[in-house]
């Protein structure tokens, strides 16, 4: 029997990119697709004859992502490549168009010349900005990003900066790719 399910997997720092990997399972399971939605750890691994497709949804903090979509993507590249593969970058500073290009967003370039990996599809989602429920020593971290990329500072904010329309439409978009 064939691979019939997609791998969903979310690397989520404070829950953000685990909604963003859920929003897009539904969107692959309204067209017809079923999914397996898990977070990345260490031993996170895909099943080729279980899966079809890749969906790999991992937010940025301080510069980084998740040490394991690294070694992920070079445990799993040749899997990767033989399948439909999707990434999406979850990221505060994509706050701005112009920023959510993944040609131009620094650490997915960044993550992608890393790995040497080409996803399928790629994409850069804004975040959401919460000092209230940060820790005090992220809240200052934020703030002097936020301060030197000319951004919000207010420690009583909460922004949510992410563009759902727009997840659920990378969610179809891939969907349809599976139905070529």
């Amino acid at each position: 029997m064939a691979p019939s399910r997609v791998l969903v997997i979310h690397s989520s720092r404070f829950g953000l990119s685990t909604q963003i990997a859920q929003t897009i399972s539904e969107q692959i399971q309204a067209a017809g697709v079923e999914t397996d939605v898990v977070a990345l750890t260490a031993s996170t691994a895909p099943d080729p004859s279980r899966h079809r497709a890749m969906v790999l949804v991992m937010s940025v903090r301080y510069g980084h992502f998740d040490k394991n979509a690294a070694r992920f993507v070079h445990t799993y590249r040749a899997w990767l490549d033989s399948v439909p593969t999707l990434l999406v970058t979850v990221s505060l500073t994509a706050r701005t168009e112009e920023k959510r290009d993944p040609a131009k967003h620094v650490y997915t370039r960044k993550f992608l010349e890393k790995t040497d990996w080409m996803p399928g599809q790629t994409e850069v989602v804004a975040g959401t900005l919460d000092y209230p429920s940060y820790s005090f020593l992220d809240r200052k971290a934020i703030q002097l990003i936020m301060h030197i990329t000319h951004g919000p500072t207010d420690p009583t904010l909460t922004i949510e900066y992410t563009d759902w329309d727009r997840v659920r439409e990378v969610g179809r978009e891939f969907a349809a790719t599976l139905a070529r």
